[in-house]
């Protein structure tokens, strides 16, 4: 890549960064007139504070999109409201359901749902408009058509049900590699956290496992590259999306909460990745690529 490109690129990524950080304005506006409780905050968080490292860390939040908008087929609509969706399920919808059960802050879901959703919006689309993809193809329509005629509806139903709760054992197993070094802020209940029981941890990772799916089949789906592209670049997108950026927001819980759990993170998120690509990708062979061109 020339310099040129990457100033350019960067330059993208920026007013990527600016159309969320405008979004959450506009969102909190919504949120504000619809008489959404606002959500409690831990104890010693600065509102401004916080809200400058989503500020900093937007392009960062863009930059995962980017490099899945590159890969996907359709039209700018179609991409931007995959981008969304992806950006929306694992930013929000997923911490907030963390959020949840393993902290003590109560209240304002819906207020962060919406106010959240106009970013996620405006963050989508400006990455589809501005990262197009690298190579033209199908529409959203025709390529799933072409992605679900290669198996029989039976072989799809068994392959689905496996990706729906995929993400459960994969995050409990790092989960608990993980425990000798942060349980301890949960027992005690230190800034902000709280452990636990196990029947809510399932039913809770249920429901991650099953909005994960949704938020990744049609990025599988509309997948234009390599089976190893699709790996890395989902596998890098989902980490910073689930959890990276919290965990690098999260300036108030020392480094020994944060360095682990964005070990964790990492872990689990690409092999979560990985799984949906064995269960579920197209094969690399060049057949594929010319059907995906073929029905645009």
């Amino acid at each position: 890549m020339s310099l040129k490109r990457l100033l350019i690129d960067l330059a993208k990524l920026l007013l990527c960064g600016i159309a969320f950080f405008i979004g959450i304005i506009i969102g909190g506006m919504i949120a504000t007139l619809l008489r959404l409780p606002v959500p409690s905050m831990p104890s010693g968080v600065d509102a401004s504070t916080a809200a400058m490292y989503l500020a900093a860390e937007a392009p960062l939040l863009a930059f995962a999109l980017a490099v899945i908008a590159r890969g996907i087929a359709g039209g700018f609509l179609a991409r931007a409201l995959v981008l969304s969706l992806l950006t929306w399920i694992t930013y929000t919808v997923n911490t907030q359901l963390e959020a949840a059960i393993f902290t003590t802050m109560t209240g304002g879901i819906g207020f962060s749902l919406v106010s959240f959703l106009v970013p996620s919006i405006f963050c989508g689309a400006t990455v589809a408009f501005l990262f197009p993809p690298d190579e033209p193809g199908a529409r959203l329509i025709d390529a799933r058509k072409t992605f679900f005629s290669r198996r029989t509806a039976a072989e799809w139903t068994g392959r689905l049900a496996v990706a729906a709760v995929a993400f459960m054992p994969i995050y409990y197993f790092f989960g608990l590699l993980v425990v000798p070094f942060t349980g301890a802020y949960y027992q005690q209940n230190m800034y902000g956290l709280t452990m636990p029981g196990l029947d809510q941890i399932i039913v809770v990772l249920f429901v991650r496992s099953l909005l994960f799916l949704i938020a990744c089949l049609p990025i599988i789906v509309t997948w234009q590259k390599s089976r190893g592209s699709l790996f890395l670049r989902l596998g890098f997108a989902l980490f910073i999306l689930v959890g990276f950026l919290y965990m690098l927001a999260a300036y108030w819980m020392p480094v020994s909460v944060r360095l682990p759990h964005s070990l964790e993170i990492l872990a689990d998120e690409f092999v979560y990745a990985g799984v949906l690509v064995a269960l579920l990708a197209r094969s690399n062979s060049p057949g594929d690529s010319k059907l995906i061109r073929a029905a645009g």
